[in-house]
């Protein structure tokens, strides 16, 4: 086939695509599943038990404001980060439902794709995944309220000494919204108005030591993300943090760090930090004395704040053969544990369904399209791997949409099979 009739015939399948972009006949809005067997959606775990371990997790972790360490292990394409996935989503939707119900939940998640080589990025990315700017704020939502205590003097304490003060009126509107909960709007009014800026930045990292932390050095580097936010790019937010921490007392300043943040985040009212660490299986990659390091880090960090939950997955040999071998740790990351074991038929017809009502417009315990005979077939091809079961249903979906099969079979089956190659 020459080039131009294969761009031709793939922009004739592209616009049947677009076209097609229900199942009918299937009674379906779309395809549900994922074509890498990577899951787009945060659905519940097949097993009560799985759940059960959730809800006593959450509950324990938050309700005692105390560390908890959940740890989930199984092998490759058992659906670890699908499971990290639908912890977080669940998480944040408690706090949500709960702002708007006036109950007490507010958790703070964050998501780290991989441990990286080095604890230090674990901190950062914990700060990158709850955002810069979000920190900002924060920060900012603690200085202004201390600022704010007295609203009346503080022209008196911040006029300029030789110029026109500005009127009463305009000094007051500093505190007065939307002013008040924007620091670059704030910072710039007070410029307008002549303040002594000096002043304000000393009587800030006051605050900030005193509401914050009290090491000198990461207050100043607080301080440079609020009062110069506006001559910062927003790429260089981690560096003017990350240069608090050097190789001298790591350990130490690593503590300081994640203790400086999960206080930010109770100040401003969240009761619990809860961080996810997906493949932290590749901490084996690392060398002998990195990850000694790294792991020594992680336990100090574990020790000293208590105020945070950590939720990791890893396999199974790793778990065994690294983290074993660090008992202290061990204990801490499988304070709860959850073991992802293979599919079985009767958990593979459930997962299929489950899938199926994403896209359905009414719910059913049916596998419809999916034939009895379909379901075992692809249940014994994949060997019980969620992912790879996942992207059979994906392609056999399509196949059965290409041929306008009235159900899926054995035979469609096979057919994905064969173009996935396996």
């Amino acid at each position: 086939m020459e080039k131009s009739e294969l761009i031709d015939e793939l922009l004739r399948d592209l616009k049947k695509q677009k076209l097609e972009k229900n199942f009918p006949q299937f009674k379906l809005r779309f395809n549900p599943f994922p074509l890498a067997g990577l899951p787009r959606f945060p659905l519940p775990p097949l097993d009560l038990e799985i759940v059960d371990k959730i809800r006593h997790f959450v509950v324990s972790t938050y309700s005692e404001g105390e560390y908890g360490g959940l740890t989930i292990v199984g092998d490759y394409g058992m659906g670890k980060t699908h499971l990290l996935r639908f912890i977080q989503s669940l998480i944040e939707g408690l706090t949500k439902k709960a702002q708007k119900e006036k109950m007490d939940f507010s958790a703070v998640t964050c998501f780290i794709d991989r441990p990286e080589d080095s604890p230090q990025r674990v901190v950062h990315k914990i700060i990158e995944d709850i955002g810069y700017d979000k920190i900002r704020k924060y920060v900012w939502k603690i200085v202004i309220e201390k600022l704010g205590n007295e609203p009346t003097s503080f022209r008196e304490k911040y006029k300029p000494k030789q110029i026109q003060l500005g009127s009463a009126e305009n000094w007051l509107q500093l505190f007065e919204e939307p002013t008040r909960s924007n620091y670059l709007t704030f910072l710039s009014r007070f410029r307008k108005l002549n303040g002594d800026l000096k002043l304000l930045q000393e009587n800030v990292r006051e605050i900030i030591k005193q509401e914050i932390v009290l090491d000198s050095a990461l207050a100043d580097r607080y301080l440079d993300l609020i009062l110069f936010a506006e001559e910062k790019v927003a790429e260089s937010s981690w560096e003017i943090l990350a240069g608090y921490v050097s190789k001298k007392d790591i350990q130490k300043k690593e503590i300081m760090f994640l203790n400086s943040i999960v206080k930010i985040l109770k100040k401003v009212g969240f009761k619990h930090l809860y961080v996810f660490v997906d493949e932290f299986e590749d901490i084996g990659k690392l060398s002998s004395a990195k990850r000694t390091n790294y792991l020594l880090t992680l336990i100090t960090l574990i020790n000293k704040e208590r105020r945070w939950s950590v939720i990791v997955s890893l396999i199974r040999d790793v778990l065994e053969e690294e983290i074993k071998k660090q008992p202290p740790l061990y204990d801490r990351l499988t304070t709860t544990m959850i073991d992802l074991k293979p599919l079985n038929e009767k958990k593979a017809k459930r997962l299929l369904a489950s899938y199926l009502n994403v896209s359905r417009t009414e719910e059913s315990e049916s596998t419809f399209p999916f034939s009895e005979d379909s379901v075992k077939k692809m249940a014994k091809i994949s060997e019980g791997n969620y992912r790879s079961f996942l992207v059979l249903a994906y392609n056999s979906l399509e196949i059965a949409l290409r041929e306008k099969a009235r159900n899926i079979n054995p035979e469609i089956v096979e057919r994905a099979r064969e173009l996935r190659g396996t």
